[in-house]
Parts: structure tokens; sequence; C-alpha cells
């Protein structure tokens, strides 16, 4: 269940830009002999190895790339691919959900502040306990704030992370339905561990 694209716009600190809106293509695994090539779908290679024809063996990746907004990472394969002119790109599993927002470089916009503007924009009576987080990557620590919002019988995990390093401003939410023990699906886990391994900014 997602219920965070018009919150993040409430952040008042976007301006819509052109942007790619088509999904990722498919990146797939070619293996040619002893070779192995990695590819994107409906790319044409050539291949000639001492003139003689040999057997081709395509794989698809069980992840896909997201590469925009100054930043890269990948993420399961199965997540449908949104955007909104605001540039903010929705990558939304079964329970699991990445929002990538690009604003402007030099704005001052805080984790806490992204968290309490969903709060308000749920309709949450108080704010709910914060908590430190940090995404543990190949550039570094990245320090993040988390809460978890109840809404009916429904509870949301949401960490906010606002990267610094990069050409514009760069905000990462993650979001997770938990379930009835409060503990992080299947799904939400794997994604984490894969973007921050994967993370590129």
């Amino acid at each position: 269940m997602r219920l965070l694209g018009p919150a993040l716009l409430a952040l008042g600190c976007l301006t819509c830009a052109q942007v790619t809106a088509a999904a990722p293509p498919t990146r797939l695994d070619v293996r040619i002999g002893d070779q192995r090539i990695l590819l994107e779908a409906g790319q044409t290679v050539e291949v000639h190895i001492d003139g003689k024809p040999i057997k081709l063996h395509v794989a698809e990746l069980p992840t896909r790339q997201f590469a925009d907004a100054g930043i890269r990472f990948e993420y399961p394969r199965h997540f449908p691919w949104e955007h909104e002119p605001a540039r903010t790109w929705t990558l939304d599993g079964n329970n699991a959900v990445v929002i990538v927002t690009q604003g402007d470089k030099g704005e001052d916009t805080t984790a806490d502040e992204l968290l309490d503007g969903i709060e308000e924009n749920l309709k949450q009576q108080r704010k709910g306990p914060r908590e430190r987080v940090v995404l543990e990557t190949r550039q570094g620590r990245v320090s993040g704030v988390a809460t978890t919002i109840t809404l009916a019988s429904s509870r949301l995990r949401n960490e906010a992370y606002v990267l610094e390093g990069t050409s514009t401003l760069v905000i990462l939410l993650l979001q997770d339905s938990l379930d009835d023990d409060g503990h992080a699906s299947a799904e939400f886990i794997d994604m984490r561990k894969r973007l921050a391994a994967t993370l590129e900014f």
C-alpha cells in the first residue's frame, strides 16, 4: 500500500524538469563460450570468434538498475516503475516501496522534515517515535531517520535519507508494510540490502 506520493509533493521544494519517464530496460547476462557480457534488453551485439558460430545463452538478471536524479542502484525486477512530473520515481513492490525525489541543489531539506510532511499529509494527530538509521553503502555510511505510522490495521515503516554529494538534492524514501508482529517483510529486507550494496551517488 503506497500513500506517500502527495506527501513528497507537499515539501514544496520541487520543480518540473525533463526526465526519463520510461522504465529501465531489462538487464541480461549473456554467456558466449567462456565470456560473460552484461547487456540491456533490445541491444544488438554481433559476435565472431575465429569466424565460427557459437552457442548463445541469455539469462535475465533478478534486478533492474535505477539510474536517474544523479544516483544509481539495483532494485528487484518485479517492482513496477512509476514516474511523476515533479521529479519523483516510485518503485513499488508487494510490501516494499522505494521513492526517489529530486530537488534543487542548495535546498535545506532534512529527513525529519520529510517524515513530518508524511505524517501531516496522513493526518496523524501526533508524531510517531523517531529512530536513527543508516545505509552502509560502498561510498560510505548514509544517515537517515525512521518512523512507524499506524493506519487502521496497517503499520507502515518509513525510512528517509537525504543524499549529500549529489549534483542536486536527492531524497530517498524506503517504505515497508510491517507484519502483525511489527516485523519487516522479507521483500523489504532483501530490497534494502541490495540497494545499500549497489547505491552510487
